[in-house]
């Protein structure tokens, strides 16, 4: 039995206290008559023992009402209050029945015996009641008081008492089955009432947990009966719409709950009738449905509807409106350049392939402009991703605007954009709008507070003639493109057969680039330097050049361009620094005087993270001296990143290696940033030397760069000196060193040990020459003064 139901069964057996006091009471007074009455020594003393007992009882129940026992008391108190309460009540019960015992036994008063009789029986009665829900309590008081009545009765004798004794008998079989069944009945009862608390509690439970679930959901909920009409709604369904909550109330239908949502301004320009129509029909179809409600603000509620089994039906509403943006965000990035804005290459080649299938139905030519940005990546580089994005975003926007409403503009990736012009028939049409192209992207742009400019390079490919399909016009106008940017950049180059030619020898050197290491197709020439005071011989500059198989013997500038575009320049590179010192210590060996060799680095292979340890390496490998060794870097390349540029060239020069600006003049040239750069040399670029004797603003730029060099203590080395003229002019201006075809042309490592040998062979000699003359009188004079 659970304890609980015990607990209450104990329980009913303390109380009510008054009918205890009252029983006992009666049993005491009808003692107390029936002992004056009979003047019975034991009836008084059996009576005397009733009050007692009835006294303790009487305690004993007021020690239960000070702490009861209660649904949560163990099982151990809870038998202990029992077993209290069945010796009291059978001890008082047996003692009772002692009294009528006596009576009936050694009293021969009728009266007596009525007396106690009845009060026994009302007392049974009573005790029967009190103690159904125990029957065995019950039972066992029942027993002690009427065996002693009947026992008593056939012991006193007679018919009237013979009789007396087998109906008390009979009342008490009648008697114990009574409190037997009620015992069964109140447990049964009891029981019955658990579980309904019990279901109470669970479904009281249940229903907070779906008043939470309800009120928590992030989606709103409604749930509608058979006609239509709302049973159910959260409060989430009221945030959805604005409203306040409980606006939705149990009875609305679907009229009534739009017409509180058209009241709040959620459907601007949407009928109520028309809107009703179409959710009343939803819900009456009674199949799973989804839907989607436009509310004001740019707001999209999904409508989701199942049906239930009773009729009705349970939606559920969902703001979508973040998800529908970022579903159209990623649509549109599917098909759009993010920074500009523009259509990517996906929607470009969609819309070209459209194009060409209209144009082979109507016969139409259209054009197709490949363009690239001149020097972004040197703006980029020195002003910053940001500051490059900027610019972009600008070009672009210059682009749009140079362009007919019908054309497309896009943005390929990085300073690649292409467009498609529909009515550009003939190359006229299609120059007009690259020269406004070439006008609008030269215009000044001003980035970070920072003027810049930027020129743009431009292929033109058209339909039918140069490609008939997507593919080969986009290559052809980039074939034509390129040309554009070898011819001098910022200008337009139409697309040719003889383009195409270039593109395919393009592309072939691209793939045979990547195996010429391996092949040791890649090989140096060396440049000597003289200086101008002396005409003695002061370095030599190593020359790449490519031993081609088929092509032969490539300049660089045919593949160092590929190189930088492919990576490979930096493989190609560290080879090019390891076999130069080498080289020069093969020199050495052969009997030649130290010469230093100073090597190009290319703008990746400055960028490299390796570059030091590359260095090192070549110098360790070979045994070169780090002062004969001399690297030749340009203004732009420190440029792009000064923060990691300057420290990484003053650890050069830590080593005792030299180090040059090369090409000086045609990128900052600022004596400001040159007192920064920890430099040995500057070599004026050839472009300067060229015309510098007839070209007043070449000349003066020589003179600049020559004055700016002694101001910093530098060594000045003139590129490109092809004339005796040009040779003087640079010596009077105390120019330090030169090179150039006047001295010599790039040799090859073994005629270069020849030349040099031959060379300082022959000064040494016209320097005898000279000094003899002055020595002849001299040693006559000593001759003679010995004689």
């Amino acid at each position: 039995m659970p304890s609980d139901v015990l607990a209450e069964l104990i329980d009913s057996l303390y109380a009510p206290i008054g009918s205890l006091v009252v029983g006992w009471s009666c049993s005491i007074l009808i003692g107390v008559i029936v002992s004056a009455r009979t003047g019975s020594a034991w009836l008084a003393a059996i009576t005397a023992a009733l009050a007692l007992i009835a006294a303790a009882r009487g305690l004993l129940v007021v020690s239960y009402r000070s702490r009861p026992v209660g649904p949560d008391t163990d099982l151990e108190t809870l038998r202990r209050w029992e077993w209290r309460w069945l010796l009291g009540a059978w001890v008082f019960a047996g003692t009772l029945g002692g009294l009528c015992f006596v009576c009936f036994v050694q009293v021969d008063d009728p009266v007596a015996h009525l007396l106690v009789d009845a009060t026994t029986i009302g007392y049974t009665a009573g005790a029967t009641t009190r103690n159904a829900g125990r029957p065995r309590i019950a039972v066992g008081q029942i027993a002690l008081t009427l065996a002693p009545i009947s026992l008593g009765a056939l012991l006193h004798g007679g018919s009237a008492y013979l009789a007396l004794a087998v109906v008390t008998g009979l009342y008490f079989v009648a008697a114990a089955e009574i409190a037997v069944y009620l015992g069964n009945r109140s447990l049964r009862h009891l029981m019955a009432n658990r579980e309904k608390t019990a279901l109470a509690h669970s479904l009281a439970a249940q229903n907070l947990r779906f008043d939470a679930a309800l009120s928590n959901m992030s989606h709103g909920l409604c749930m509608f009966d058979r006609r239509g009409r709302l049973a159910v709604s959260n409060r989430r369904m009221c945030e959805l719409y604005g409203l306040p909550p409980g606006t939705f109330r149990p009875g609305m239908s679907v009229r009534d709950m739009l017409q509180e949502s058209v009241a709040a301004g959620n459907h601007p320009g949407r009928s109520l009738d028309e809107m009703t129509v179409f959710f009343e029909q939803r819900l009456a179809g009674g199949m799973p449905s989804n839907s989607k409600m436009e509310l004001a603000g740019g707001r999209t509620i999904l409508l989701s509807q199942w049906p239930i089994t009773d009729g009705g039906s349970v939606v559920l509403f969902e703001d979508v409106t973040e998800r529908e943006r970022a579903e159209a965000r990623a649509q549109w990035l599917a098909t759009h350049d993010e920074l500009t804005g523009l259509p990517n290459r996906t929607l470009f080649s969609q819309t070209l392939e459209e194009t060409i299938a209209a144009a082979q139905t109507s016969h139409q030519r259209f054009a197709v402009m490949f363009l690239d940005l001149d020097r972004f990546k040197f703006v980029n580089d020195t002003l910053g991703h940001t500051a490059g994005d900027t610019l972009l975003k600008e070009v672009a926007a210059r682009l749009a605007r140079c362009v007919d409403p019908a054309d497309v503009v896009s943005r390929l990736g990085g300073d690649e954009f292409i467009v498609l012009l529909r009515r550009a028939a003939d190359e006229e049409q299609a120059r007009t709008v690259a020269r406004a192209i070439l006008a609008a992207v030269v215009a000044p742009i001003v980035v970070l507070g920072q003027e810049c400019r930027v020129s743009v390079s431009i292929g033109v490919a058209f339909y039918p003639i140069d490609g008939l399909d997507e593919q080969t016009l986009a290559r052809n106008a980039d074939a034509a493109m390129y040309l554009a940017k070898d011819e001098g950049r910022s200008c337009v180059r139409m697309f040719t057969p003889a383009i195409e030619g270039r593109s395919i020898e393009r592309l072939m050197l691209e793939t045979s680039l990547r195996g010429a290491l391996e092949r040791n197709e890649l090989v140096l020439h060396y440049q000597p330097k003289r200086r101008l005071a002396t005409g003695a011989v002061s370095g030599a500059e190593a020359l790449l050049r490519w031993r081609h198989p088929e092509l032969g013997m490539l300049a660089p500038g045919r593949f160092i361009p590929l190189a930088e575009e492919t990576g490979l320049i930096v493989p190609i590179g560290r080879w090019v620094l390891a076999q130069a010192c080498l080289q020069s210590m093969a020199w050495q060996r052969q009997g030649l005087a130290p010469l230093r060799v100073a090597v190009n680095l290319s703008p990746r292979q400055f960028a490299d993270e390796s570059l030091l340890g590359d260095i090192e390496q070549a110098l360790a490998e070979s045994g070169l001296p780090p002062d004969l060794l001399e690297l030749e870097i340009t203004e732009s390349m420190v440029m792009q990143n000064l923060a990691r540029a300057l420290p990484l060239l003053a650890a050069v020069r830590t080593k005792g290696i030299h180090l040059a600006i090369d090409d000086f003049g045609t990128g900052y040239s600022s004596m400001a940033l040159v007192k920064q750069f920890p430099i040995d040399t500057i070599k004026i670029d050839r472009v300067f030397v060229r015309d510098v004797l007839t070209d007043p603003e070449d000349k003066a730029i020589a003179e600049a760069i020559v004055a700016l060099g002694k101001a910093l203590d530098l060594t000045i080395v003139a590129e490109g000196v092809e004339t005796e003229a040009q040779e003087a002019f640079l010596r009077e201006r105390a120019c330090d060193e030169m090179q150039g075809f006047l001295f010599s042309r790039p040799l090859p490592a073994d005629e270069l040990a020849a030349f040099v040998g031959a060379y300082e062979l022959s000064r040494l000699k016209a320097l005898a020459a000279t000094i003899a003359p002055t020595l002849r009188p001299a040693s006559a004079s000593r001759r003679a003064h010995r004689t």
